[in-house]
């Protein structure tokens, strides 16, 4: 478990494989999108620059992989950008290796039936993080603070693969297993459906909300019936302190959202806010306060067609 290869480096990946490189694993870049996506600034060979929590500058060379190397794969780590998953995966269904895990690391939830469909024998394991990353430039990039790393068993065969994590926490801040990834899947999934729209729109960091916890409170309120629905039994008062802490722990943070719409990227909206709605619906559920956060977040993005944005 020292060859890492990682799919998608934008900024949480372009972190985690330093973080990996700086730990002393070998780290691979796997690419499939056409070469013509390629951007001009991406040279080969590659060096990439990143700075630690501590300010402190590395540098490490990745190889890179395509998809007739994926025989040679022995771990793959999916970092892209949620929409990108399907489209950036399809040319491995048949080529990766049975008995290689995949390791879904994202924000959103909505691929993980995909990727069971489409590689129905590789082990797969789900992961969250609380992370903070930042791209400075295609080969650039900032670990902006530091958070916890949850994996857990997607599959009857990720459970064999616990031992990974373990191999994880030595070059993460933190690193852990879980036998409740779902629960924690859902805890980020709200924190997100109310801090990332919320700062998108108003362009301002996360320590914004801070004033404005009647909107957390009221967005909170409206999802408690779809939570008490999937199994979770927390009381409405610890989900708003949980997205609050989160406020207030990267108070000086913009969010992922904030950031993708200022540079005119699409958003993960469909996967975070519009995975609630597509939930709440079959149920008779209506949640008119995240759906006009849907709707303003769809009016300004892009539509994520899974290539429009290249990722190393």
């Amino acid at each position: 478990m020292k060859h890492w290869t990682l799919f998608g480096c934008g900024a949480l990946g372009g972190v985690m494989a330093g973080l990996l490189a700086q730990a002393g694993h070998q780290v691979s870049l796997l690419r499939t999108f056409p070469p013509q996506q390629v951007p001009q600034e991406v040279k080969h060979p590659l060096l990439l620059s990143w700075w630690d929590l501590e300010g402190q500058h590395h540098e490490f060379n990745p190889d890179f992989l395509q998809t007739k190397d994926a025989a040679n794969i022995s771990l793959l780590l999916v970092t892209t950008k949620v929409y990108q998953v399907q489209v950036a995966m399809e040319p491995l269904i048949g080529q990766l290796p049975e008995a290689t895990p995949i390791l879904l690391l994202h924000n959103g939830m909505g691929t993980e039936a995909w990727v069971k469909r489409a590689f129905p024998a590789n082990p797969l394991l789900i992961g969250i993080t609380s992370n903070g990353a930042l791209r400075l430039s295609a080969e650039e990039f900032r670990h902006t603070g530091s958070g916890e790393t949850w994996f857990g068993a997607g599959n009857a065969a990720g459970n064999d693969w616990r031992g990974v994590v373990d191999v994880l926490a030595q070059a993460l801040p933190h690193a852990a297993w879980s036998d409740e990834i779902r629960m924690k899947q859902w805890e980020k999934l709200v924190i997100n459906a109310i801090i990332n729209p919320l700062t998108a729109l108003s362009g301002e960091t996360n320590g914004s909300l801070l004033t404005r916890q009647e909107e957390v409170e009221a967005l909170c309120h409206e999802l408690m019936p779809l939570l008490q629905r999937e199994g979770f039994n927390l009381p409405e008062e610890a989900w708003v302190s949980r997205v609050m802490a989160v406020a207030a722990a990267t108070a000086s943070n913009y969010s992922s959202m904030q950031q993708d719409l200022v540079a005119g990227r699409p958003t993960e909206i469909d996967y975070i806010t519009g995975y609630i709605l597509r939930e709440a619906q079959p149920l008779g559920l209506h949640m008119p306060l995240h759906q006009q956060l849907y709707d303003a977040i769809s009016h300004r993005s892009p539509i994520a067609s899974g290539i429009s944005n290249f990722s190393i």
